[in-house]
């Protein structure tokens, strides 16, 4: 064989090579997590490039000081449902039409907006396997059931507003902080609250958040305590701490029977705009430090 033909073959050897790396790497990017696009067919990816950004919105920055929700002047890419199956998918910089569902843990959904549509029950919620973190999203429009649902959640600046269900559930180690619920518009044929507390009620954070279901027919509470089932002492607390609260006829309500057994409820301030009272909860529940926000004590619940 002459030393042209020999390199002819490399070279020809080489090729293929090349284009089979180059099918692997796209059966790679394209096994996994399923995000419905606006059309079908949908687009899958591996979890190893499971972050899908939007180019418009740019690479991530940490929002301003006292941010919440979308930030200001962020350019979105508009999609639409999504179910994300791909363990520590990141979403960035989308308006999602209709809703998200977390199928896999340690997912982000960060700097988007999540509009309701009525199609789906809720703007984000997780399955029973899924967990997910939502920073700096805004979630507004036809929810039926919440803004935000299920068990292992953590919200941080996180704004929902001008929502038809309620703001939002908290399962399960839920959390909420930093954020605001506020300006329902709720149908003339049903209740919604603020924050509800549902599930198990074990291991649930709220604090520092500005939250205002409003007054009037068809406003609950803004903090409701509604578990499906009593939680044993040690189970984890629920905390409701240093949060601004107000609306509702009882703006902060834990119903009975079944109420939890650890609630801790400290340093909040209410509105002096309750239908009723500003607070009714079991006389288990543990109350220190809070006030009407002219720093006035409330009256023995």
């Amino acid at each position: 064989m002459s030393g042209a033909t020999g390199r002819a073959i490399a070279r020809a050897g080489l090729g293929l090579a090349t284009c089979v790396l180059a099918v692997a790497a796209v059966v790679v990017a394209t096994d996994g997590t399923t995000f419905p696009a606006l059309d079908p067919p949908t687009v899958a990816l591996a979890p190893a490039v499971a972050a899908l950004e939007c180019a418009a919105a740019g690479p991530y920055e940490a929002p301003e000081r006292g941010s919440v929700g979308v930030p200001a002047g962020l350019r979105l890419c508009p999609t639409a449902a999504r179910t994300i199956t791909s363990a520590g998918a990141v979403l960035d910089g989308w308006e999602i039409r209709g809703g998200v569902v977390v199928d896999a843990p340690e997912v982000v959904v960060r700097r988007s907006r999540v509009v309701g549509d009525g199609t789906q029950p809720f703007g984000i919620v997780t399955t029973g396997r899924g967990s997910v973190r939502i920073e700096d999203v805004t979630l507004t429009g036809d929810f039926p059931e919440a803004a935000i649902g299920g068990d292992r959640w953590s919200g941080e600046r996180v704004e929902i507003t001008r929502v038809t269900g309620d703001g939002a559930w908290l399962g399960e180690s839920s959390r909420l902080r930093n954020s605001t619920v506020h300006d329902f518009v709720t149908p003339p044929d049903r209740e919604a609250s603020a924050l509800v507390v549902r599930g198990s009620g074990r291991d649930v954070l709220v604090e520092d958040n500005k939250v205002d279901v409003g007054s009037g027919p068809g406003r609950g509470s803004a903090l409701l305590l509604d578990p499906d089932r009593a939680t044993g002492r040690g189970d984890g607390p629920i905390v409701i701490r240093g949060n601004v609260l107000g609306g509702g006829r009882y703006t902060l309500r834990e119903d009975e029977p079944g109420s939890p057994s650890d609630v801790r409820i400290s340093g909040n301030r209410f509105r002096r705009d309750a239908g009723e009272a500003p607070l009714r909860v079991s006389r288990r529940a543990v109350l220190e430090g809070n006030s009407y926000l002219d720093g006035a004590g409330l009256p023995d619940w």
